[in-house]
């Protein structure tokens, strides 16, 4: 069943199904009495509220109805009200067996549907001026096309392409709401395209900076090549390191004696570099000296008997070697990085800009909202604007 989530930065950063809607009326300081919200001066009424409050329930209306809402001659939003009867029934019919919860569980989901949709609708209204505002200064504008495909993709999603003059009459909204959500969809997908492809442009000295700050990365530690001996007990381990000073070869000891398959495969051949083996082989590696044959050691694997053959160097991989490896990384990381950059820099500007009325500040824009008990995650970002 679907359970709507939001969160103001997820609502900047998901591609809206409902997306967004705007009432613009009167400037000033406070709030006329049918506004709800006030964003840089340009109020959100009651109406506008109610609209896209009823474009969310008709989404998870039709979800409900397994997508035959508009099915009907004279659809009709599915019922929230106690005893939820509608809701749960209808929720019981869409979801699998196997994935259904208990009745009450669902009898609270449906009950806090309406106020979620609510603060979705709020949020969605507050997220269109933002948009204008972003697109102005990014300099990034929606077409005819652009708007057009996005209000067919929007009436797609609400279960409505065909339907409009019932959907329109189910929510009280106007052609003219749909088409202005869509072109917000627009705004921000292309604000946030543009965002990536600015900083998607890497230079030869972003890669060295990257490189220089990240150096330690690119080094290779000291490790050993060894020969080993892994057995169960210290007694045969004892045995196997007598059979390597009497003058047997690893790979013969390795073959009678080790309980390592990988190590025995390959003769007992073994390279060791720090912090890749266990602790206790790892002190005694580095602890022998070449040639010298150590143990038995004592492990959580077993007890080792080991030689040193070869010593090699730490080194540094030269920055020419993996210039071309960082610089991909970098045109990955960095657009990624910008838009989580911009998502926090826009939610800390705008939230500044908006003012809510007492009972509709709930939500993450307003400035005046509540203290948040618990940090809202990524996993609401599709639902943020959706209200799924």
């Amino acid at each position: 069943m679907p359970r709507p989530q939001f969160s103001a930065r997820a609502a900047l950063l998901s591609a809206a199904v409902v997306p967004t809607a705007m009432a613009l009326a009167g400037c000033g300081g406070g709030l006329s009495a049918d506004a709800v919200a006030k964003v840089d001066g340009n109020e959100v009424t009651k109406t506008s509220l109610e609209q896209m409050e009823k474009l969310q329930l008709t989404q998870i209306s039709q979800q409900l109805k397994g997508g035959k809402l508009f099915s009907a001659p004279n659809p009709t939003l599915v019922s929230f009200k106690a005893p939820f009867t509608e809701c749960v029934t209808l929720a019981k019919k869409v979801l699998p067996k196997e994935q259904r919860p208990a009745d009450a569980a669902l009898k609270q989901t449906c009950a806090g549907i309406p106020k979620q949709s609510k603060e979705q609708a709020l949020q969605a209204l507050i997220v269109t001026k933002i948009a204008d505002g972003e697109a102005e200064e990014k300099k990034v504008t929606a077409s005819d096309a652009d708007i057009k495909k996005g209000k067919e993709e929007l009436l797609t999603a609400l279960g409505a392409k065909g339907q409009v003059p019932k959907l329109l009459k189910l929510t009280g909204a106007s052609d003219e709401l749909l088409t202005d959500q869509a072109k917000t969809t627009v705004l921000l997908t292309k604000v946030q395209e543009k965002i990536r492809k600015d900083a998607s442009k890497v230079t030869d000295a972003d890669v060295q900076a990257a490189y220089d700050k990240n150096k330690a990365q690119y080094a290779q530690p000291e490790s050993r090549e060894l020969h080993v001996v892994l057995t169960k007990t210290e007694a045969q381990a004892e045995k196997a390191k007598k059979a390597v000073e009497d003058g047997d070869s690893f790979a013969s000891v390795a073959k009678k004696y080790s309980i390592d398959q990988v190590t025995k495969s390959q003769g007992g051949k073994l390279t060791v570099a720090k912090g890749q083996q266990e602790a206790q082989l790892e002190k005694a590696a580095f602890a022998a000296k070449k040639g010298e044959v150590a143990g038995p050691v004592k492990s959580e694997s077993g007890y080792y008997v080991l030689q040193v053959d070869k010593v090699v160097p730490a080194k540094q991989i030269p920055f020419a070697q993996v210039k071309t490896a960082l610089k991909q990384q970098l045109q990955t990381s960095k657009p990624a990085e910008a838009l989580q950059k911009w998502t926090e820099g826009v939610t800390k500007e705008w939230k500044a800009k908006t003012e809510c009325r007492e009972g509709y500040n709930t939500i993450e824009f307003c400035k005046n909202a509540p203290k948040p008990t618990t940090t809202t995650g990524a996993a609401g970002a599709a639902g943020a604007q959706q209200g799924q």
